[in-house]
């Protein structure tokens, strides 16, 4: 089993029992028939909504207003959503501890003095906002309202 086979389901540890999981493509037609499906969920029915970065916040907010999905937790999925390896929640401090002691170069990786150089950067501006807007993807969790 490769490592992203491995990950696939790393989702799982986020999420509630039950819950209905509900990938949010880019495109609006796309969100839209998932919109209805949402809708004629049971009140309090567990949903964990997933997006690709970037912009996936906005999809993901936007998507849970219009279908009355409560917001409960939301995450940074690493290093991509279908496929992440860290779920991370998306607060300050956790991200701060991500970036510190989590985020490593791969060993031999290409260009890795470069890619060492970008991390130090990184971690010295410390820029949430950017990490958050950038982020390969997003794994929100909430209940049908």
């Amino acid at each position: 089993m490769t490592g992203a086979q491995r990950w696939r389901d790393n989702w799982l540890a986020v999420s509630p029992p039950g819950a209905v999981r509900v990938e949010l493509e880019h495109s609006p037609a796309g969100r839209r028939h998932k919109e209805r499906a949402v809708r004629e969920l049971p009140t309090g029915t567990p949903v964990v909504l997933s997006a690709p970065g970037p912009g996936a916040a906005r999809r993901c907010r936007g998507f849970a207003a219009r279908t009355d999905v409560v917001l409960e937790r939301e995450f940074l999925a690493l290093p991509s959503v279908t496929n992440p390896a860290y779920v991370d929640e998306d607060a300050r401090e956790s991200v701060e501890v991500f970036l510190a002691t989590v985020l490593a170069t791969p060993p031999g990786a290409p260009l890795s003095r470069a890619v060492d150089v970008i991390l130090g950067v990184i971690r010295a501006l410390s820029p949430l906002r950017l990490i958050r807007t950038f982020a390969p993807g997003r794994v929100v969790v909430g209940r049908c309202g």
